[in-house]
């Protein structure tokens, strides 16, 4: 995405295009004079390539597939939880 500016709005606005950058490092904002491109204010290289918070997580996930699960024999988890809920009372 290519946005032109003007040198003098782009002098005025610098530390807002920075931030802009920041925020999204696929921006390029051509600096221009007189309707005629001299200048290119864009992320590096490096910064452009980096995926967003999560989404490298998500495409881990997603290269992984769907876990296998063992479907066993199906057993009662809390068989006794009586008697460790309710002990009985010594004399």
């Amino acid at each position: 995405m290519s946005t032109k500016i003007p040198i003098s709005e782009a002098r005025k606005q610098l530390s807002a295009l920075l931030k802009a950058l920041q925020n999204d490092p696929d921006a390029v904002y051509e600096i221009t004079v007189n309707d005629i491109v001299f200048g290119e204010l864009s992320a590096p290289k490096e910064r452009r390539r980096r995926l967003g918070t999560g989404e490298a997580l998500f495409r881990a996930l997603e290269d992984l597939g769907e876990p296998e699960v063992d479907k066993g024999q199906r057993h009662s988890i809390a068989r006794n939880h009586d008697a460790y809920l309710y002990p009985r009372k010594r004399k």
